[in-house]
C-alpha cells in the first residue's frame, strides 16, 4: 500500500514534465506529455471499428444466467453459478465462477472461450477480435490483466501493481484505467505501453457504448480525434447536470472492484443514460433515474423532471439505449421506456427472478407503442406506492408538483393528508404544496364536507388548515359555510383553527355570524395556545363587523370581563367597533 501511495506521489511531481518513451506498462517515471501519446495512439487505430453488440439483459440466478435480446429474437441460459456479476461488452457475456472465466455470446448464450481462474471478474471489454478483462479478489489487494482471442487462447497476460479498473480494447491497443486519474494503452502484442493519458475527472472504467470507446466514470470522454483537449477537461466529454436526487444515484459506478451477484439498494437507485451519435451530448437529450419501482426521466442538460413511470417491481438494473431505456426488476423483466416521454416500448422477459441484472443497449433503438399519460398522473400513482423505501423519491417528486396545473394534482394532496397510513413526512409536504393550490376547487370543497367520524370511516379529519389558507388565496366564497362549521370542530388542531379563523376573517358572511359567535363564547376565556388566542381575536373582529348590534356587544363585554383570558383581552383592545348614530354615521367608541 506505502509502495503505491509513494508510486501515486511520483506521477504527480512529475505531471508536467516533457514526454518520453514509456515502454514498460505503468511507469512511474512517466512526465505528462500533454496528450501528444495518448493522441498517437488514436490516429493508429482511428480505422478500427469497435461493435456495439446488441441490446441485450442477462440475469444472474442461483444455478446461473439467464439472458435475451431487447428485441426479444433470442433467449438462452447457462447453468453454472458464477462469483461475480457478469459484463456485457459488444458481442460477449463474460463471467467467473471460482475456478473458471469464460465468454459467451450475448445474443445466442454460446460458450465462445474458458479458461482457469481462481479471481472473480472486475470488468471486460471486447472489440470483436479480442476480449480484455480485470480480475481481483472481492476484497481487493491485487488486480489481473488478461487478454484472450476469439479461439481461447492467451494473448497477453500480467498482474500490474497498481489496482486496475475496467479495460477496453480497441484495434489491439487495451485502455487500463488506473490511479482514479490514469489511461494507459497497452500494444497486446508486444505489452509495451505506447500511451498514457492523464484525465482531470475521476476515471476507473473504459467503456463500449453505442460502439465507441468512452474513459471515465462520473462523466466521460469519448477515445476519438480530440482525445489529447481531454488533459484539460476538454475533448468530446459527456457529463451528467448536478440535481439533487434521493439516494445520490452513480451513473456507471467504480470500475476497479468485483459487483457481487445479488444486487443492493444502491443497484436501485441508479443513473442510465447512452450517449447521442455525435458523442458529445446525450441521446433524445434525456437521462434516467431509478429508485426502487420507479423510473423517472430527466432532462440531461438542466436536469428538470420530464416523466415518471411506477413498476410493479424493483429496479435492478439497466441501460440507455437509442431513443430510450431498458431497465430490468427483480422479476426478470426488463422495460423499454421511450427517452422523451416514458411510454411504454415493450417488455422482454427473462424467464425467472434474478439476485441481480445487466443490461446494454447496444444497436438497440426503443420505440414507444403506446401515448403517455398526463404528467401529474404519472407522479400520483408514484406516490400513491405504500412502501417505506419510496418516500424520499415521493417528497422528490412532490417537489415537482408545484408547476403541475392539472386539477387532479389537487386531488392527490388532499387524499394523501385524508389518509391515516400516509407518512408524516409526506404530509409535511403535501401540506405545504396544497395550501399553495389554486386550482381544483371542487375537490377542495368536497373534502371541506367531510368531518372525522371513526364509525363512517372517516379516520382523519380532511386537511382544513391548507384548504383554508388555498381557498382564501382564491377567494371562494362557498368554501366559507363549511369553514364556519369546521372552526367548532373539536377533531381540528389548533394550528387548523387558526387557519380557518383567517380564511373566514376574509370570506365569511352574515350567513356565518352564528357559528363565529358560538367559537367566540367558547374560547374567549378557555384560549390556552398561541395559535387559539389569535383565532378568537380575528373571529371577534369578524362578529364585531358582521353580527349586527348583538356581535358588537358581544366583543366589547368581551374586552371588560374579568373572565377573559388576559391575552385575548389584550389583543381585542385592537378590534375597532364601529356603530351607525342616528342618521346613519358611523362612530367609533373612545377605549
Amino acid at each position: 500500500m506505502r509502495a503505491r501511495r509513494v508510486a501515486t506521489f511520483g506521477l504527480l511531481a512529475v505531471a508536467c514534465g516533457a514526454s518520453g518513451p514509456i515502454g514498460k506498462p505503468f511507469n512511474t517515471q512517466w512526465e505528462n506529455d500533454g496528450g501528444k501519446s495518448i493522441s498517437d495512439v488514436q490516429k493508429r487505430v482511428a480505422g478500427a471499428k469497435l461493435p456495439p453488440g446488441p441490446g441485450v439483459a442477462v440475469g444472474v440466478t442461483s444455478t446461473g444466467l439467464v439472458g435475451a435480446t431487447l428485441d426479444g429474437s433470442a433467449k438462452w441460459t447457462h447453468d453454472g453459478k458464477v462469483d461475480a456479476r457478469p459484463v456485457i461488452t459488444g458481442q460477449v457475456v463474460v463471467a467467473t465462477t471460482g475456478s473458471e472465466l469464460f465468454a459467451l455470446d450475448a445474443k445466442s448464450g454460446k460458450k465462445l472461450w474458458r479458461t482457469s481462474s481462481k479471481l472473480a471478474l472486475r470488468g471486460a471489454g471486447d472489440d470483436g477480435k479480442v476480449t480484455v478483462v480485470s480480475l481481483g479478489a472481492r476484497a481487493g489487494g491485487g488486480s489481473k490483466f488478461i487478454a484472450i482471442d476469439r479461439g481461447g487462447s492467451d494473448v497477453r497476460s500480467f498482474e500490474p501493481d497498481p489496482e486496475i479498473g475496467a479495460p477496453g480494447v480497441l484495434g489491439g491497443v487495451a485502455f487500463i484505467p488506473w490511479g482514479n486519474q490514469y489511461v494507459s494503452a497497452i500494444e497486446l502484442s508486444s505489452g509495451d505501453e505506447i500511451g498514457r493519458l492523464l484525465l482531470r475527472d475521476k476515471v476507473s472504467r473504459a467503456i463500449n457504448l453505442g460502439g465507441h470507446l468512452y474513459l471515465g466514470e462520473l462523466s466521460v470522454v469519448r477515445f476519438d480525434e480530440k482525445i489529447a483537449q481531454a488533459v484539460n477537461n476538454q475533448g468530446t466529454r459527456l457529463t451528467l447536470p448536478k440535481r439533487e436526487f434521493p439516494g445520490e444515484p452513480l451513473w456507471l459506478g467504480y470500475g476497479a472492484t468485483v459487483a457481487p451477484t445479488q444486487s443492493s439498494a444502491r443497484d436501485s437507485v441508479r443513473y442510465y443514460a447512452a450517449p447521442a451519435a455525435d458523442g458529445a451530448s446525450f441521446d433524445s437529450n434525456r437521462f434516467a433515474a431509478t429508485y426502487f419501482r420507479v423510473a423517472i426521466g430527466l432532462e440531461s442538460k438542466t436536469g428538470e423532471l420530464e416523466w415518471v413511470r411506477t413498476l410493479p417491481h424493483s429496479l435492478i438494473g439497466g441501460a440507455g439505449a437509442t431513443g430510450g431505456f431498458a431497465l430490468c426488476d427483480t422479476a426478470g423483466e426488463v422495460w423499454l421506456l421511450d427517452a422523451k416521454t416514458g411510454a411504454m416500448g415493450g417488455k422482454v422477459k427473462l424467464g425467472s427472478k434474478v439476485d441481480s441484472c445487466v443490461v446494454q443497449g447496444g444497436a438497440f433503438t426503443v420505440k414507444a407503442n403506446e401515448a403517455p399519460a398526463a404528467l401529474g398522473e404519472q407522479i400520483s400513482k408514484a406516490i400513491r406506492l405504500r412502501m417505506p423505501q419510496m418516500v424520499a423519491a415521493q417528497q422528490f417528486l412532490l417537489g415537482a408538483l408545484v408547476d403541475v396545473e392539472d386539477p387532479a394534482v389537487t386531488g392527490l394532496l388532499i387524499e394523501l393528508l385524508s389518509d391515516p397510513q400516509t407518512v408524516p413526512a409526506l404530509t409535511d409536504a403535501a401540506s405545504s404544496l396544497l395550501a399553495k393550490r389554486r386550482n381544483g376547487e371542487s375537490y377542495m370543497l368536497g373534502a371541506l364536507g367531510k368531518h372525522y367520524d371513526f364509525l363512517s370511516d372517516v379516520e382523519r379529519p380532511p386537511p382544513v388548515g391548507p384548504l383554508a389558507e388555498a381557498l382564501a388565496a382564491m377567494e371562494e366564497k362557498r368554501a366559507a359555510p363549511m369553514l364556519a362549521e369546521h372552526l367548532n370542530d373539536p377533531a381540528n388542531s389548533p394550528a387548523a383553527i387558526l387557519k380557518i379563523a383567517k380564511a373566514l376573517s376574509s370570506l365569511a358572511t352574515t350567513a356565518e355570524v352564528e357559528h363565529l359567535r358560538i367559537f367566540f363564547a367558547l374560547y374567549r376565556a378557555t384560549a390556552d395556545q398561541e395559535e387559539l388566542v389569535e383565532a378568537v381575536v380575528l373571529v371577534g373582529e369578524a362578529l364585531a363587523r358582521l353580527g349586527g348590534t348583538e356581535g358588537k356587544d358581544a366583543v366589547e363585554r368581551a374586552k371588560t370581563d374579568p373572565l377573559t383570558n388576559p391575552e385575548v383581552k389584550e389583543g381585542l383592545r385592537g378590534v375597532k367597533i364601529k356603530r351607525k348614530r342616528t342618521g346613519g354615521a358611523e362612530s367609533t367608541p373612545a377605549e
